[in-house]
C-alpha cells in the first residue's frame, strides 16, 4: 500500500479529463464542495459533446452538474465510477492506504483512484497510484482474491483484485481483463492488447445468495435475450480452478473497447442525472429519453424489445444503469443489453414501471407501444414471448439444474403480462 502512502495525502481538487490522448477538459471543487467542469477549448472545436443533454453544449464556460444525486458530480463522470462491488474494493483500497473513511472520500479523489480505468472512454489526471499493473494474469488466483475480500480479509493481503475488479459496477464480484481469442491466456487489458486478444468482464459469484449454476444461468439468459431480438455482445463460460473446485463464471465481451480503441459510453441514469438506488423513471419517460438522446425511431424500437424482455423474462433490475448509450461520430445509439439474468427487484416489482406498474399485465406493455408510436409492437412481443417460452430449454442446454430452472420459470410463467399472453389473450 505504499503507493498512496508515498503520495501527499491531500484530497484532489482539479482533475482533467482525457480521452486518446486529448484533453477534454477540467473539473475543479470549490470550497463549498461544488463541482464545476469547463470543456477545453480545442475539444469544442471538435464538436463531440460528452451527452446529449443541453447542460453539456460545448462551451469552454464551467457549469455545475444540474443535481446533488451524485454529491454534486455531473452524471456523465459518475459513470466512470463503481458501485456496489468496485466501490467496496475502492473504500477498502483507501482506507488502508490513506486513512480515508468512506465519507471523507470525495468524488475527485474517487475518479482519481479509477484514473485510466473506468469503463467507457474518459480518463482522469492525476492519478492516485496504487498496484501496478500484471502483464499475465490468473482467473484462479483472481477468484480467489474475490472470495478473500468477500470472507473480509485485509487489505494488504490482496493485490490484483484492486485493481482488475475496482472499475465494473453492479453488486456481484467481476474483473475486467483480456483474454486471448480462442485460447485460455488472460492479462491485463489496462495497456494496449495484441490483437489476438480481446477485452472481456468476468463476473464470479457472490459468497451469499448466488446459486453454483450463476454463471450457466446468466449464460442461458443471453441466449434467450439472443433468440429474443436483442443485441447483445458476445458471451461465454470461464473457468477457474477454487479451493480445490472447478467455477464456472459468466463472461460478457466489453462492448466499449474495440482492440486498443476506447468507445464513450453514457448511461441512462448518468445522462438524465437519475439515481439507479430507488425507481426513478418509468418505460414511456425512458422510451423519450432514448428518442432524444438518438434522433432515431429504430432505437427507441430496440429499448421497447428490451422493455418486454425484462417483463416477460422477469427480469425487474431494471433500473437506469441498466440502459446506456454509445457515442458513433457525434451521435448516440443505444449499446447493446447487458446485465439480463432473473431477478425479483423491490417486492416483486420492476425497478422502471410499465405504464405506470410494477407488475404489468398486456394492456400496460400496449401502452406504451401506443403512446411511442412502436412499429410492429405486436411483433415484438410475439418473438420475445417465443423465445421466453424456451426458457427451461436453454436452461438445459447449459447444465443449469432442473430445480433452479424450475423455480425460474414457475416465476416467469406466473407474472401477469406472460399469463395473458400464454392464454392467448392477445
Amino acid at each position: 500500500m505504499k503507493h498512496l502512502k508515498e503520495q501527499a495525502t491531500q484530497h484532489i481538487t482539479q482533475l482533467d479529463v482525457w480521452t486518446a490522448g486529448t484533453r477534454v477538459g477540467g473539473l475543479v471543487m470549490d470550497g463549498r464542495g461544488v463541482i464545476w467542469f469547463a470543456y477545453d477549448a480545442g475539444w469544442v472545436e471538435r464538436g463531440q459533446p460528452l451527452s446529449p443533454m443541453k447542460q453539456f453544449a460545448l462551451s469552454t464556460t464551467p457549469f455545475k452538474a444540474s443535481s446533488a444525486v451524485f454529491d454534486q458530480l455531473h452524471g456523465v463522470f459518475n459513470d466512470a465510477l463503481p458501485d456496489g462491488w468496485g466501490l467496496l474494493l475502492m473504500d477498502r483500497y483507501l482506507k488502508a492506504a490513506a486513512g480515508w473513511s468512506p465519507h471523507e472520500i470525495t468524488p475527485l479523489d474517487r475518479l482519481a483512484y479509477i484514473g485510466a480505468r473506468a469503463m467507457g472512454a474518459l480518463e482522469f489526471r492525476p492519478v492516485i497510484k496504487h498496484h501496478e499493473a500484471q502483464t499475465e494474469l490468473s482467473l484462479d488466483q483472481l477468484a480467489e482474491e474475490a472470495l478473500l475480500v468477500q470472507e473480509g480479509s485485509a487489505a494488504d493481503v490482496l493485490g490484483a483484485m484492486y485493481l482488475y475488479g475496482g472499475s465494473p459496477g453492479g453488486a456481484r464480484p467481476k474483473v475486467t481483463v483480456a483474454m486471448e481469442r480462442g485460447g485460455q491466456a488472460c492479462m491485463s487489458g489496462f495497456a494496449d492488447i495484441p490483437d489476438n486478444f480481446e477485452h472481456w468482464i468476468v463476473k464470479y459469484r457472490s459468497k451469499d445468495g448466488d446459486p453454483e449454476s450463476m454463471g450457466r444461468i446468466e449464460l442461458a439468459y443471453a441466449r434467450m435475450a439472443q433468440a429474443a431480438g436483442l443485441a447483445m455482445p458476445p458471451t461465454q463460460l470461464v473457468h477457474a480452478n477454487v479451493r480445490g473446485k472447478q467455477e464456472d463464471y459468466f463472461a460478457v465481451q466489453r462492448f466499449d473497447r474495440i482492440g486498443n480503441q476506447r468507445l464513450h459510453v453514457i448511461s441512462l441514469g448518468g445522462m438524465l442525472e437519475l439515481t439507479h438506488r430507488a425507481p426513478s423513471i418509468d418505460y414511456s419517460n425512458l422510451l423519450k429519453a432514448v428518442s432524444f438522446a438518438t434522433k432515431d425511431q429504430r432505437e427507441v424500437s430496440k429499448a421497447f424489445r428490451l422493455m418486454v424482455f425484462n417483463v416477460l423474462a422477469h427480469n425487474k433490475d431494471d433500473h437506469v444503469k441498466n440502459f446506456a448509450f454509445m457515442q458513433v461520430g457525434k451521435d448516440f445509439v443505444l449499446t447493446p443489453a447487458f446485465d439480463l439474468t432473473f431477478s425479483t427487484g423491490i417486492n416483486n416489482m420492476h425497478t422502471t414501471a410499465i405504464g405506470g406498474e410494477g407488475r404489468p399485465g398486456l394492456a400496460a406493455v400496449r401502452r406504451v407501444a401506443q403512446e411511442l408510436g412502436i412499429d410492429k409492437a405486436d411483433a415484438i412481443i410475439e418473438q420475445v414471448l417465443e423465445a421466453v417460452s424456451g426458457w427451461r430449454g436453454f436452461a438445459a442446454e447449459l447444465q443449469v439444474p432442473a430445480a433452479v430452472a424450475g423455480d425460474y420459470w414457475r416465476a416467469i410463467s406466473g407474472e401477469p403480462c406472460f399469463e395473458e399472453l400464454a392464454a392467448g389473450k392477445h
